[in-house]
């Protein structure tokens, strides 16, 4: 019987312990992320700056992060390598936070840069040879090339312009603080 109380109290504590506040970051009732004490964080503030920190705590909807910076520097070897400098603890308050980057993959196809540098190097490259073979650059051969690759180029644009490349808080983004405490 006394091993069964010690068990209980054991797990009861232990659980205590382990409990643990965390922010998530959602798009209305989906979950995009989650953070939890320990982890990195790349965020930005409602002042427009951009943080990278650890996250110490999260409590009572305030987030305690450790900026840090990755430097490189010579070693006594003369040979450069990264070192990491971290700063002092900052309290943010979860509704300071602006906006969270987005981490794609492939993101220069999906930002329409891809398309930019190919409609606009064939528009260079048409360009050249056409005034190199002294040929006419609207020519009735040419003009269907310079057309697609324009085509090309001007949809690469409005994709550049019209995407995202963070999560910002408001409408259609929430940043919502979770407590692992009962209330009471």
């Amino acid at each position: 019987m006394n091993s069964c109380k010690f068990i209980f109290i054991f797990l009861l504590f232990s659980k205590a312990s382990f409990t643990q506040d965390f922010i998530v970051l959602k798009k209305k009732s989906k979950v995009i992320q989650t953070w939890f004490g320990g982890q990195h964080i790349y965020v930005q503030l409602n002042n427009g700056s951009w943080i990278n920190a650890l996250i110490n705590k999260i409590e009572f909807d305030t987030l305690y992060l450790q900026p840090f910076a990755t430097p490189v520097v010579l070693n006594r070897f003369g040979m450069p390598v990264i070192d990491t400098v971290f700063y002092g603890v900052m309290h943010v308050a979860v509704n300071n936070v602006r906006a969270f980057p987005k981490n794609e993959s492939l993101p220069y196809v999906k930002n329409g840069l891809i398309l930019q540098l190919g409609g606009g190097g064939y528009l260079l490259l048409n360009l050249i040879n056409t005034l190199g073979n002294n040929e006419p650059v609207f020519g009735d051969k040419n003009i269907s090339k310079i057309s697609v690759a324009a085509a090309i180029l001007a949809i690469g644009t409005i994709i550049h312009k019209t995407h995202k490349s963070n999560y910002i808080i408001g409408k259609k983004y929430q940043v919502e603080y979770i407590s692992s405490k009962p209330s009471s």
